[in-house]
Formats: C-alpha cells, structure tokens, sequence
C-alpha cells in the first residue's frame, strides 16, 4: 500500500507536468497542422540557455530562468517562421510530410549541435534549494510541488486565454477553419506565431523545473516529445487544455502503476500500447461504431 501511495503522488505531479506539455503541443497541432517534433529542442535549449547565461554573467536563477523560458519561446517563433513556413510554401500538396520531416530533421541537428559544443553529458543545474516533504508514507519535494503547481497554472491560464479573450476567440476559430477565420480578417499567420510562442513558453517553464529535479543534457527532450504527443492525440487537438490535463494525470498514473507489475522500461511501453489501442479503434471505428450501436438497439 505504501508503494501504491507514493507511485500515485508521484503520477500526480507528473501527470500535471506531462499534462502541460501535452497541451501547448495539442494547440499547436490543432491550430496550425504542424507535426512540431522540434517541440523536444525547444524543450532542450531553455535550461540550457538559463544554465549558459547564468555560468557566462553568474547571474541569480530567477533571472537566468526568465532568460531561458525567452530562448525558449523565441526558438519556438523562429522555427514557424524560418524553417516551417517557407517550407510549407514549398511543398505545395505535401506540405505536411515535408514540415514534419523538416521539424524531425532540425531537431535532430540542434541536438547534435548542442552535444559538439556542449557535450553530450549532463551539467547540474542550481537554483533554489531542495527540500523533502513527507506526508505519511509518501515523500516528495519541494520541486515536485512547485512544478505540478506551475503546469496548472499554465493549464488554467492558456483554457481562460482561448474562452475569455479576444486573442483566445480568434485561436479558436482558426483551430476550427482557418480558411473561413481568414475571410473575416483574423491574420491566421500571426495567430500561427502567437501558437508557438505559448508552445514555446509552456516547454521552457516545464524544462526549467525538470532541470532544477534532475541534470540538464542534450537529450532531455526525446522522452517529453513522446509524451506530449501520447497526450495530445488522446486528449484531442481541438479540445480544452483542460481535458489534456486530465489525459496527462492519467498517462503519468498508468506509468507508475505499471511499476507494480513491470519493470521500468515495460511500464512506459504500455503508456505507449494505450496510444496504439487508441489510434487503431479511432482508424476503425467506421466498422465497430455501427456495430455497437445495432447491439445497444437490439439490447434495449
């Protein structure tokens, strides 16, 4: 029962990190159709930025964090606005094989360039000092808490953007038809960008605390980009944040449970095994839907 305490808490928080990355990745792919799998390098580059700047200046950590969050977010502009755009102008009727080769072959230079000239180990990264909390048997620390915290606040910030603000109402009619969103003068390029720089800042706050709880290094990304994809395509590209937070709190909790049973590696395959189940009764339900609904019927 302990082990089953502390694996819950312990999908909780993570569930809310994972939950936060799934969303500014599910706007991203409902608004503009990107498959963003640079989302892991802007992931990346934020404490590296904030670890960079604060050994080169010996700034404070708030400050090197906030510059790290703005690399972040600028990485994530510059990426629409210089790689995907032009090519997307490009490619005509492929526009959306070539973006996502683009996007998995930039993520994969930016990482081999920050290994050149970094390399490939982890740096530690120091900010505020660490503490443990037990409560009962469950322990956890002061980072934890103030990730999951933050990953809400993020969560709840970006659902009241889109439902109560001008800007959020023009996003919302883009996710669901830009072409019409266009003709009545929304400028869906600059909703694009906007997208990314939210994208942007939603990895860089996460990456920055996921630093703080462990090491910085240049792979850091490839495992969230996983996850935030799981998350968003379970959650929906054109639902609430809300919703792909629940998904999150979910994936994270069937991760730790899976422990009980599996070893670590196997644990996060099933995370992987329900995406699969997912997508292949999504791509079939034209056969089992009319199906369910004769039996229902011959039931009732």
């Amino acid at each position: 029962m302990e082990d089953f305490l502390q694996l819950t808490i312990n999908g909780v928080f993570r569930g809310a990190f994972y939950g936060a990355l799934g969303a500014g990745l599910a706007l991203i792919l409902g608004v503009t159709g990107r498959f963003h799998f640079s989302y892991a390098l802007t992931y990346t580059v934020a404490p590296f930025a904030a670890y960079g700047i604060a050994q080169a200046v010996g700034l404070s950590f708030w400050p090197a964090a906030l510059v790290g969050v703005l690399a972040a977010v600028l990485l994530s502009v510059a990426i629409e606005l210089l790689i995907y755009r032009p090519v997307a102008a490009r490619a005509g009727a492929n526009t959306l094989l070539a973006v996502m080769v683009s996007s998995l072959g930039f993520s994969i230079v930016g990482v081999a360039l920050l290994q050149l000239l970094l390399g490939s180990g982890s740096v530690p990264f120091y900010g505020p000092p660490l503490q443990a909390i037990t409560v009962g048997p469950v322990l956890f620390t002061n980072f934890d808490l103030f990730q999951a915290i933050t990953s809400v606040v993020l969560v709840l910030a970006l659902t009241g953007l889109l439902v109560w603000t001008p800007l959020g109402r023009s996003i919302r009619a883009t996710r669901s038809n830009p072409q019409l969103a266009g003709a009545l003068g929304i400028r869906t390029s600059r909703i694009n960008i906007v997208v990314f720089a939210i994208g942007g800042l939603i990895t860089g706050v996460c990456a920055i605390w996921y630093g703080l709880q462990y090491t910085v290094d240049p792979i850091m990304g490839d495992r969230v980009i996983i996850y935030s994809f799981v998350v968003a395509f379970l959650a929906g590209t054109r639902s609430s944040p809300l919703r792909a937070l629940a998904v999150g709190a979910v994936v994270a909790l069937l991760e730790q449970w899976a422990t009980l049973v599996l070893s670590v590696q196997w644990s996060q395959t099933a995370v992987f095994l329900v995406l699969v189940v997912y997508m292949i009764a999504l791509s079939t339900q034209r056969i089992w839907r009319p199906w369910l609904t004769n039996r229902s019927r011959a039931t009732a």
